[in-house]
Formats: C-alpha cells, structure tokens, sequence
C-alpha cells in the first residue's frame, strides 16, 4: 500500500489525513489481512440497461421514462462500466485496493428472474470478465447478489417481494447460478445489501400508494428468509469445494437520544436503531423479531413458520461477517409521529421524531441534502453496539461495507474544484470515521477486517440521480464516454491505510 511518487499532494495545514498518519500509535493497528476497497453496485454504475439480452429492472422500469428523473440522471448509461469495468479496475489498482465490492445485476443474468428462466449467457460473460480482470491485478471480489435491482418481471407474476414464498424460491435460484458460474473465483459474499433502504424505496416509489405496514412486514420477512436460504444452500453446496465466506450488509444511520437523561429519548433512540437495524439483524443473528418490532407490525405478520425459523437459525451460525453500512447519527428527541397522520418517510423510517441540531449546534458538518452528516463519534458508537450485541457471541468480524461522503453542491463544481477543493470536507469525513475504526479495533478490540468506500465513482445515486457526488472519482455525466477523473481523496486513504495495516502477517488466500 505505498503511496505512488505521483500522487496529488495537498496544500492546507494539516492535512485531514494528518489526524491519523501524524499518529504513531496508530501505527500497524490493522491486520495485514484488512480489506481496503471501494464499493459499488450494478445499476448505479453499469448502464448498458438494455444490451445483450438484459431484462428491464424494477428501476429501469422506475427511472427510465418518469420525468420526476430526467434532469437528475436515470440508470441507462450511468457511468458506462459496462463498457468501461478495464478503466475501474485501472483506478483500484492506480489507489493501491486490494479487494472490490460490486453487485451482480439479477436481471443481466436471469432477464426473466424466474428459476424455470434461461440463463443469459452474455450477462455472464460480463461478470466472468469483470471477476478475472480483477484477479489478474491481485484484486479480490466481493459479490453481492442482490443491491435492489431485480427482473421487472418478478413484479408482474407475483409483485415481488410482496409474495413471500415466490420470491425466495426464485431469489435462491438465482444465487445458486451466481455460484455455479463465479463461486470458483469469487470466495466472499454478501446476500443482501440492506434491506432497510430497498424496503424504503419500495414504500415511497415503487409501490407508492398501496404501501401498507403488511407489505412492510411482507417485505422484511422475505428479504430475511431470502438471505437464511441462501445461507443454507451456498453452506450446503458450495462452501467445501470453493472454499469462499458468506455474509449480509445492513445498514443504519445510529440515533442517540437528545438527552442521555430524558426516558423518552432514550426509548425512541432504542425504538430507531431497533427499526433501522434489529428488525433485520435481530432474527438473521439472534433468532427473534424485536419487541418494538412486533408491537409495530403485528405478530401475525411478523413472524415465520417453525420450517423457517429452522432455516433462519441455521444460517445464524453460516455467516462469516456482520457487514454494515453507515454514514451518520441523529438524535431522537422523545416525539414519536402519529401514524394516522405521518408522511410515508416517517412511517417507513421509524416514526421516531429525529433531529441534526442539539442546543443551536448542528451535529456535524452537512453533505448533499443533509447525507450524511460528518459525525464520527456515531460510528464509534454503532461499532460497539454491533459488537456488544451481535459479533462477539458469533465470533464473526465486522467489515464495513459502505461508508462515504457527498460534498454539498458538489454536482455544481467544475471538475477542477471537486476534485481538489471541494474534496477536503471528503478527506475530513474519511479521516474522522477511519481514525474511530482504527481506535475500536485497537482500544475496543473489536475485530474488524475491512472498509469499503462508497464509491468508487460518481454515480447514479438511485432517485437523486447524479446530483449527490459520493466517488473517489468524478465522472462527467455530460460526456458520452463518462470521463473519469480522480480525486485527492483515494490518494488520501492510500496514505491513511499505508500507515494503519501492519505488514506483519502475509494474506491467507
């Protein structure tokens, strides 16, 4: 992970990245094993939406020809890695990472989706070139199966993820090609890629206007059931002879209460991270729905057959990391919505009154549209949570599979000033989260085994389109061949993990 001689060196003092690499003591507190990657996923990136015998998605279908996207970018070239996957791989390596977190698109593979569906032979052919590019540049794979995009013809045989029992058995189908076709070469997945926020999208977009809390615990109970049976086949299957690990990403946006010594704050607090994270992590980890959870939604939706809960705590015990997501922490104030009268965002999110500002003083320093806020302190927190109550019973790491930055109006900076100017507040973030990491593992002793950037490039950020900037790279939507232009920021973290990852201890394939 040395830095390269010519890499782009900054002009203020200090430098972000000095709050690490000027400290010594952090000095080799990762693991030589650590993961430093940049993440990605399909739809946000690939384009190519129609070609090469590739179904219409769910988002395709979405985005394509709604006019509430059509200034702010849809997914049709996005930045054309479907074209260009050699120049990204060309960036991994050029920003010294040693693994690559991407999704594989359900509809590229299966168009259809069903498990009676034929394999799309070119889809496949993608993938394999994408997996091998990697590995000839010594740069490991992590496959997620599933980051929100499936077939549109799924929706319109049975609605989805609404028919529970559907769609596992195509969802299962379609992990078991995924193996079959890369599992000799990929040996890390990951099932799902939080549930929460697709869950979330469905409720406010997709199937807006019908949106019920049944189709809400609907739609937990299959993503769950969806990851436990895939647990169980690729446990099963694949394991012995490929030789690979497998896990889920869940995310949550920590919340604190307002008032350490308010009740009322303390509860919602623990009503929100019980809605945002245990409604998923509690059964996939610990075998039960949380009471907040089912207080909520109803035990006779929220709740699975005695078969199921087999399965689920089966693959409780498969998993081989907590992969989490995260970019920032509010408070609860105590103020719960009524649900009567509660927008869709706040029934779906919690119902939980949450604020940014405590005393006149905003929690930190605000990205695109308030996300993320830079709280650093809140990582740290949710580190600790997640170990305390899920990982150190598992004996299961923790990796960190998104975390980044969107400059506020960085979509109105020329690329000159994203890249160098505007990339500071990115390199501040980056700075404040990877130093609490690097003190958890250290002081904590929470074992965490790597940290994945979101994102690799400018990208289409799903219903906002390109006008959140969250990439280590830009990317000129205005040009057809998507230009790609680095920023200060990946050559930042290359420093910063140079200094963290001991070189003690030689990678075990």
């Amino acid at each position: 992970m040395s830095p390269s001689t010519t890499t782009p060196t900054m002009t203020i003092t200090p430098r972000p990245e000095e709050l690490i690499t000027a400290d010594a003591s952090l000095k080799d507190t990762l693991p030589r094993d650590f993961w430093f990657a940049a993440a990605t996923a399909a739809y946000q990136i690939e384009g190519g939406w129609d070609e090469d015998g590739k179904g219409a998605s769910n988002w395709d279908v979405l985005m394509n020809d709604d006019p509430r996207f059509g200034e702010s970018g849809d997914g049709k070239i996005a930045c054309d890695s479907y074209h260009q996957w050699r120049e990204d791989i060309a960036l991994l390596k050029k920003y010294g990472m040693n693994s690559y977190r991407f999704s594989l698109a359900w509809s590229r593979i299966i168009p259809d989706g069903g498990a009676e569906d034929p394999v799309n032979e070119k889809g496949v052919e993608y993938y394999d070139n994408l997996i091998n590019g990697l590995l000839d540049q010594d740069i490991t794979p992590f496959a997620t199966i599933f980051h929100w995009d499936h077939p549109y013809t799924l929706e319109q045989r049975y609605n989805g993820f609404e028919s529970v029992d559907d769609i596992v058995r195509d969802f299962v189908n379609y992990a078991r090609v995924c193996f079959e076709r890369f599992g000799d070469r990929v040996k890390h997945w990951i099932t799902i890629n939080e549930p929460l926020v697709y869950t979330l999208f469905n409720a406010t977009y997709m199937k807006e206007g019908r949106w019920t809390d049944k189709e809400h615990a609907a739609f937990v109970r299959g993503l769950v059931l969806c990851h436990a049976y895939t647990v169980e086949l690729y446990d099963r299957e694949f394991r012995a002879k490929q030789g690979g690990e497998i896990g889920i990403t869940l995310n949550i946006d920590i919340c604190v209460p307002i008032d350490d010594a308010d009740p009322a704050a303390r509860a919602a607090a623990h009503a929100s991270v019980d809605h945002m994270l245990g409604m998923y992590a509690d059964p996939i980890y610990l075998g039960f729905f949380p009471r907040t959870a089912i207080d909520r939604f109803g035990e006779e939706h929220l709740s699975f057959t005695d078969a199921q809960w087999a399965v689920v705590n089966a693959a409780a015990g498969k998993v081989d990391f907590f992969g989490i997501n995260h970019y920032s922490t509010s408070y609860a104030t105590g103020k719960w919505f009524d649900y009567e009268t509660a927008d869709k965002w706040k029934r779906t999110r919690g119902l939980q009154e949450r604020v940014k500002e405590r005393n006149g003083q905003v929690i930190g320093n605000k990205g695109q549209d308030g996300h993320p806020y830079d709280v650093p302190w809140g990582f740290r927190r949710l580190l600790r949570h997640i170990h305390n109550r899920y990982t150190r019973k598992l004996g299961i790491p923790i990796i960190v599979t998104e975390n980044g930055f969107a400059v506020d109006q960085e979509y109105k900076m020329t690329t000159e000033e994203a890249c160098h100017v505007g990339d500071i507040q990115r390199q501040q973030f980056y700075a404040g989260y990877i130093r609490e990491l690097a003190l958890a593992v250290r002081d904590d002793k929470i074992p965490i085994t790597g940290y994945m950037c979101w994102s690799l490039l400018d990208n289409i950020e799903w219903t906002t389109g390109h006008i959140p900037r969250f990439g280590l790279t830009a990317i000129d939507f205005s040009s057809p061949k998507r230009t790609r232009t680095p920023k200060d920021s990946p050559f930042m973290l290359r420093r910063v993990f140079d200094h963290l990852v001991s070189r003690e201890v030689k990678k075990v394939e």
